[in-house]
């Protein structure tokens, strides 16, 4: 399922905070449809930039050749809508990682499993 691109909709910077399985599918078909998506990465950063992101869905598998990725959220831009992808147990980094990575009247989208 792709999203169509509509230049009709307000533009919008995307950060995803925790490229896993959530955050990685998610961020990818936001940048699919055309959103500039920045990914926060830890032990995947360096196969991504090398290799890309790959998407395994029953939709469809893709790669994304080129993404922005990030091993630390103070090198990211701050953007207008972040995604919290995060386990949750990691949820005690957020004071660290949230500002940075948001602008000042962004939100935040909790996308995350217990």
């Amino acid at each position: 399922m792709t999203i169509p691109y509509s230049p009709l909709l307000p533009t919008r910077t995307y950060a995803v905070l925790g490229t896993g399985a959530l955050g990685g599918f998610y961020g990818a078909r936001l940048q699919q449809s055309g959103a500039e998506v920045h990914f926060l990465l830890r032990s995947d950063y360096e196969y991504v930039r090398e290799h890309g992101l790959k998407v395994e869905s029953p939709d469809g598998n893709f790669i994304l050749s080129q993404v922005y990725a990030y091993q630390n959220a103070i090198d990211m831009p701050a953007c207008d809508v972040v995604i919290v992808a995060l386990k949750t147990t990691q949820n005690d980094l957020l004071p660290e990682l949230l500002p940075p990575v948001l602008k000042q009247q962004g939100i935040v989208l909790v996308l995350q499993m217990v």
